[in-house]
């Protein structure tokens, strides 16, 4: 890999985008790992941009490190390494192509349902406050029975998982963790503190894995060099939005992003 002009500036903007997404929305970093991947091959592209995401995590840290989860982090970490496991694996054996359109239709199918079970949820909420048959604590406690129960859920596992596997395979990660944090009713702040911890320390875990794939050498450090000034200007931006957006447009916006990233690895 050579840097050339083209690299630069696509690779700039792509990291101004994982930028946003380690301080506001971690779905759009779907986006820029696809945006790489249109001037660097695409299993080398997660050697360039690995660097430059632990330079956003630090970042993000920075701001949010004191809001963690430190019991759904701790939860979810087995679940994750496995999917770490199968995605070196993937990397080694299998078409990451392929598997990152399989990611993309499971984003795609969850970040719509999720999104449509919030809709039914908030309609039934407002209609039990029209008849007034429901009171305020029983309309707020089926949500928070679901908290729990989802943290050890099947669907749960399978998400923390597929974080590790997504992570590895076309650094997109992000979605996942967005469905997963959102199950659980977790603040915003909380959201992306935990989402903060659980990336610096998966992208950490990384770094060796993918020196013994090849993903990261000399050359692929000087790209990833050149790229790092645009990952602390997209997360600067990203604080900023991330403070004028209320909880509930934040979930949408989460949600809503975690489909579009779905559709967009589903079709790239």
């Amino acid at each position: 890999m050579h840097l050339t002009v083209t690299i630069v500036v696509v690779g700039t903007l792509a990291a101004a985008i994982f930028g946003i997404s380690k301080s506001a929305v971690p779905a759009v970093g779907s986006f820029g790992a696809a945006l790489l991947a249109t001037v660097l091959p695409p299993v080398a592209s997660t050697g360039v941009v690995l660097p430059v995401l632990i330079v956003g995590d630090l970042i993000a840290l920075g701001m949010y490190a004191r809001h963690i989860e430190v019991r759904v982090l701790l939860r979810l970490l087995p679940a994750v390494s496995v999917g770490l496991a199968l995605g070196y694996w993937t990397v080694r054996s299998a078409s990451s192509g392929t598997s990152a359109r399989v990611i993309g239709v499971l984003l795609l199918v969850s970040g719509l349902g999720e999104l449509l079970r919030r809709r039914r949820a908030t309609a039934a909420a407002a209609s039990a406050r029209a008849t007034r048959t429901v009171s305020a604590g029983a309309a707020a406690g089926p949500a928070q029975a679901t908290t729990a129960p989802a943290d050890r859920s099947p669907v749960s596992i399978a998400l923390g998982a597929g974080a590790g596997f997504s992570t590895m395979v076309a650094n997109a990660g992000g979605p996942m963790m967005t469905l997963y944090l959102l199950r659980l009713g977790v603040t915003q702040r909380a959201f992306l503190g935990t989402v903060a911890w659980f990336f610096f320390v998966v992208n950490v875990l990384k770094v060796p894995l993918s020196i013994g794939l090849g993903l990261i050498t000399p050359a692929s450090l000087v790209i990833s060099a050149v790229l790092v000034p645009g990952i602390v200007v997209g997360a600067l931006v990203g604080q900023r939005l991330a403070a004028t957006m209320s909880p509930e447009v934040f979930a949408t916006v989460a949600l809503v992003a975690t489909s579009a990233a779905g559709l967009w690895l589903v079709v790239a």
